[in-house]
């Protein structure tokens, strides 16, 4: 299926949303300093949170999540196709990873997913984000609640029958939050393959 030029600009801005460096700006306002040389080099809330502050953390994850549902919102509004509503959602996240702003550098693209889901399937998203709070809760263990979180969101996506395009876009936006992790923590995995030993990989954030 061909989009229109009007569908493929809601997919560019769509990209360009994503990639607004929320995080950069903050702790370049707040510490001048990129948040990329401090604490864990993750341009994302959590990493802000540690190094600047709760209230500024906060700030960065609402952000990042309204980019998503901008996104999502601009191409409903305009009446673009599903599929390019849904498109726009996915390079929304893939802009907040991969940041042209950051010269592709960028978060996990947890909040700006969340920011999606929330706006296109907010009853799915709510269960979800209710059992990762419980993993955390028993936990205490971020990988595993995320994991199971994702898991959680994808499951119910297909058991409450979702449209198609939805259960698609849920399960793209998971594998690419898992790729991006992947790639982000290589070094991790990669030691981890050497030492046989997968602690520190899973404790990565």
């Amino acid at each position: 299926m061909m989009l229109s030029l009007e569908s493929l600009g809601i997919v560019l801005l769509g990209y360009l949303l994503g990639g607004f460096p929320t995080a950069y700006l903050v702790s370049k306002w707040r510490l001048g300093k990129d948040i990329r040389s401090v604490g864990n080099r993750n341009p994302g809330a959590g990493n802000v949170s540690r190094e600047v502050g709760r209230l500024f953390g906060v700030l960065v994850f609402v952000v990042d999540a309204a980019k998503g549902m901008i996104a999502v919102f601009v191409g409903q509004r305009l009446g673009a196709p599903d599929i390019a509503v849904y498109i726009a959602a996915f390079v929304a996240i893939l802009g907040h990873n991969f940041s042209p702003f950051l010269k592709f550098s960028g978060g996990k693209g947890a909040a700006t997913a969340i920011g999606v889901s929330a706006l296109l399937m907010w009853q799915v998203t709510a269960v979800a984000a209710a059992v990762g709070l419980v993993m955390l809760a028993l936990t205490r263990h971020i990988f595993w609640s995320a994991g199971f979180t994702l898991f959680a969101f994808n499951a119910l996506a297909i058991i409450t029958r979702q449209p198609l395009g939805l259960v698609m876009l849920s399960i793209g936006m998971t594998l690419l939050i898992g790729l991006t992790n992947i790639i982000q923590h290589r070094s991790y995995l990669l030691t981890a393959l050497a030492d046989r030993d997968w602690r520190h990989f899973l404790n990565a954030d």
